[in-house]
């Protein structure tokens, strides 16, 4: 099996190709490195290698999310200490792949919440966060109203990019 260095530095060497993400590939065929993927992605390491190693993660995530079930808790830890938005974004993208869990559920809804109303979040973290928040509300459905009300808030506010505009209107008719 590879080492975590050996994963980095094939990240990082085909970081600025082409059709970086087919490298997903590669741990669809050796899964036993997944393990290490999610190490570089929750890592400290400098940029590009916690992004991009998310970004294989959603692609893994996309072809066969089967592959992550277990390590399922990891990826949500992560994203609940994470504070680099492409991660983040990553990470919300892999877990709207894998089944709503207990574990962690209302540290993960506070979290959704709170990305959604923050207005300085890159657009596509708070629409992720949204169709997490829609997946809540199909389990607890008394929390629709609330994310109702935060939407009204932030139609109030001004605060609708495009995206935004789209994320919402998904979930309103979903």
């Amino acid at each position: 099996m590879l080492e975590l260095s050996e994963i980095e530095e094939l990240i990082l060497a085909r970081a600025k190709t082409p059709h970086f993400t087919a490298y997903h590939q590669f741990f669809l065929e050796n899964p036993e490195a997944i393990i290490l993927l999610i190490q570089l992605a929750l890592s400290d390491r400098k940029h590009p290698v916690p992004a991009y190693s998310a970004w294989l993660l959603v692609h893994i995530a996309k072809a066969k999310p089967q592959l992550l079930y277990k390590f399922q808790g990891q990826l949500e830890e992560g994203l609940l200490s994470t504070n680099k938005h492409d991660v983040q974004r990553s990470l919300l993208v892999v877990l709207l792949h894998l089944p709503l869990r207990r574990q962690h559920e209302g540290n993960l809804l506070e979290l959704y919440f709170s990305i959604f109303q923050d207005h300085n979040l890159k657009v596509a973290n708070r629409v992720y966060a949204l169709y997490h928040l829609k997946r809540m509300v199909k389990k607890y459905p008394e929390l629709d109203a609330e994310v109702k009300a935060q939407m009204s808030i932030i139609e109030e506010l001004g605060e609708m990019k495009p995206a935004l505009k789209v994320g919402i209107r998904n979930y309103l008719n979903a």
